[in-house]
């Protein structure tokens, strides 16, 4: 059950992250000019602000029911290792030598989180 849960949290964040991006490419949803709070929201922000709903309430139920320091570092890593992929598929962001190698030592980070387990 908690490898679904990790999954549905790794996912909407991601997502959320994409599609926000998407939907702020012209910058911020909300703005104050000229004395007036201005709102340029479209539905790319408003499904990105969904998405990091869900994701909040999965990533609550997910503390509620595990050790900290076990389940932090495993989510953190998961949506690293994913949010790195999308970035590049989607975003066409580069693969430089140092983002392999910080992904590798997150991969390596989690097999000794899980010696032992």
């Amino acid at each position: 059950m908690n490898k679904i849960f990790l999954s549905l949290y790794v996912l909407t964040t991601v997502s959320a992250l994409i599609i926000l991006k998407l939907g702020t490419g012209s910058g911020l949803p909300i703005s104050y000019i000229d004395n007036k709070l201005q709102f340029n929201i479209n539905l790319y922000v408003i499904g990105g602000i969904i998405l990091y709903g869900l994701s909040f309430i999965t990533y609550v139920y997910l503390i509620s029911k595990n050790d900290l320091g076990y389940i932090i570092p495993i989510a953190a890593a998961f949506v690293y290792i994913l949010m790195f992929t999308a970035s590049a598929l989607v975003f066409k962001e580069v693969f430089t030598i140092y983002k392999i190698v910080g992904i590798s030592l997150i991969v390596l980070g989690l097999i000794f989180l899980n010696i032992n387990r």
